[in-house]
């Protein structure tokens, strides 16, 4: 499958601009916090390409729904950030598993899930070298 490059570019910058407003939104929820969660995001994400080489999108999904859940300031906005990749990935690549539910991914066929894992990774590096023009310069995650 030929893909246009700057495919990758115009879904990264979408979804990280896309993110930054929610992340916007879920600051200005928690007493006007502006801009807290951006930079520490994009930290998040510059680690996108080494979490999904080292431990896969099926880590990636479990972990989503983790910090998801989790009552901690400080991590919610990782599962924001997760979720946002995969729901991306999902409508990008047409794969068919389900972004809530990481046995989708855990069950896919093992050809079909590595050609998702390294389509992820290069969806990674794009909004790795996005997440700086659109979040800011990463922060200590």
């Amino acid at each position: 499958m030929n893909l246009d490059p700057r495919k990758f570019s115009q879904e990264a910058y979408t979804a990280l601009t896309d993110l930054k407003d929610e992340l916007e939104i879920f600051n200005l929820e928690r007493d006007n916090l502006r801009d807290k969660h951006h930079k520490k995001a994009s930290g998040l994400i510059q680690g996108l390409t080494a979490y999904i080489s080292t431990w896969g999108l099926h880590r990636l999904s479990g972990d989503m729904r983790k910090f998801e859940a989790g009552t901690a300031e400080d991590t919610i906005y990782k599962g924001k950030v997760y979720r946002k990749f995969l729901v991306k990935l999902q409508t990008f690549s047409g794969a068919d598993f389900d972004v809530n539910q990481e046995g989708t991914l855990i069950h896919l066929p093992l050809r079909n899930y590595t050609a998702l894992n390294r389509l992820a990774i290069q969806l990674a590096k794009e909004w790795s070298f996005w997440a700086p023009a659109v979040l800011g310069e990463a922060e200590e995650v």
